[in-house]
């Protein structure tokens, strides 16, 4: 009696094993594979995946980038010389960045390590010792001996560089420094971005303060224009637009510049948009006095008494006014949408544009055909000009 109910069980589990054995065969005959836990990353491939669930560009990154593998690498800002990147040389950020595509885009996710927020770019404030108005600057100071007496009021920013067509000689072997050139003159800042004849760069330049409240990358490009071959991407309309007018001291006198517009008693802002302008919730500054009193329709400003205009300790005062007010581009120049959120001293960039747009002639890159793309990236950290550089990367499309 023992022996038949050993067997029994024993057959019994046998059949259970090869029913689930069949049933899990099944399964994955038919569904997909379940993604790896751990996607892999890679020091100089981007591999995009095809999806069917684009992500929400919001900044967040959701559970579809999980997924995907990481390109992790490190930009370095390099001495150009001249001390044309002076105060930066040498500084380094970690980027990560993550990417997909569907029959229509491709979308990135871009993050990168900065250990502050950058908004305070130029911002204009009162000097009460000239009794004018002035803008910080865009570059550190520097005393007689080579230290930093202040930083720059600049802003945040990342760039791509892709080839155009192929149109650019050795583009594979040197991406970013292919238009690089740093034997220019003084006169020409002693670098500059051009192309050889014929050649056409893709660059895609989104600024935190110019851009980013538009939810837009700036699409530009590069061509064989010297010494400066950037350019940006066709416009139909929208931008940014730098927040000055010139006035005469009283009406009669000197000629100064000051802030075109401001926000009444709004404090630590960085950026003005035109709804704010159309909706007069940004009031136009219509004359200047010799003691630097501002008038616009309904009241004044005296920044003799109201002082936080005027700069505090390292920073600007509290109603320090923009550089800038900003538009959405319409236009090829605004194909490039971009959602930007810092947290944590970490960005998070999150990006999309259509694999094929409508000027892929000499502006943009076309990435419909699926092929390799070799391409550069670089990060401003608080920075007009001098950028952390990775040139070499590749994008790859699983197909």
């Amino acid at each position: 009696m023992k022996r038949f109910k050993s067997n029994f069980i024993t057959a019994l589990y046998l059949l259970l094993g090869i029913f689930v054995m069949a049933t899990y065969s099944c399964t994955n005959d038919d569904d997909p594979v379940d993604p790896p836990t751990d996607p892999g990353e890679s020091a100089t491939e981007l591999l995009a995946l095809k999806t069917t669930t684009p992500p929400t560009i919001d900044g967040v990154v959701d559970a579809g980038w999980d997924v995907l593998q990481k390109l992790k690498t490190t930009t370095v800002v390099p001495d150009p010389g001249h001390y044309v990147f002076q105060g930066y040389v040498g500084n380094a950020q970690d980027v990560t960045i993550r990417a997909m595509y569907d029959d229509n885009n491709i979308y990135m996710l871009a993050e990168w390590k900065d250990t502050r927020l950058d908004y305070n770019r130029q911002t204009w404030y009162f000097d009460p010792g000239t009794s004018r108005w002035a803008q910080e600057d865009r570059v550190p100071l520097f005393d007689d001996d080579g230290n930093m007496t202040r930083q720059a009021f600049y802003e945040d920013k990342f760039s791509f560089l892709f080839n155009v067509n192929n149109s650019v000689a050795n583009w594979n072997s040197s991406t970013c420094y292919a238009s690089c050139h740093t034997s220019e003159s003084e006169e020409d800042g002693y670098a500059r971005h051009y192309t050889q004849e014929g050649e056409s760069i893709d660059m895609w330049h989104w600024k935190s303060v110019r851009t980013g409240p538009n939810q837009q990358f700036d699409d530009q490009f590069q061509n064989d224009t010297q010494p400066n071959g950037r350019h940006s991407d066709d416009v139909v309309s929208g931008g940014y637009t730098n927040n000055n007018v010139t006035l005469q001291l009283g009406g009669t006198g000197d000629e100064v510049k000051v802030p075109k517009y401001f926000i009444k008693d709004k404090s630590y802002y960085y950026w003005i948009t035109i709804d704010e302008i159309n909706s007069n919730t940004a009031l136009e500054i219509t004359g200047v006095d010799e003691d630097g009193t501002l008038y616009y329709s309904g009241g004044s400003i005296d920044p003799n008494t109201e002082t936080k205009f005027q700069r505090d300790g390292a920073t600007t005062g509290a109603y320090g006014i923009p550089s800038i007010y900003t538009e959405v581009i319409t236009g090829s120049r605004g194909d490039i949408t971009a959602m930007g959120v810092y947290a944590n001293g970490v960005w998070t960039l999150e990006i999309m544009r259509a694999l094929k747009t409508g000027d892929t002639a000499a502006q943009d890159v076309d990435f419909s055909s699926l092929q390799d793309q070799a391409f550069g990236i670089g990060t401003f950290d608080n920075a007009g000009i001098a950028h952390g550089i990775k040139p070499g990367l590749v994008l790859k499309f699983d197909q």
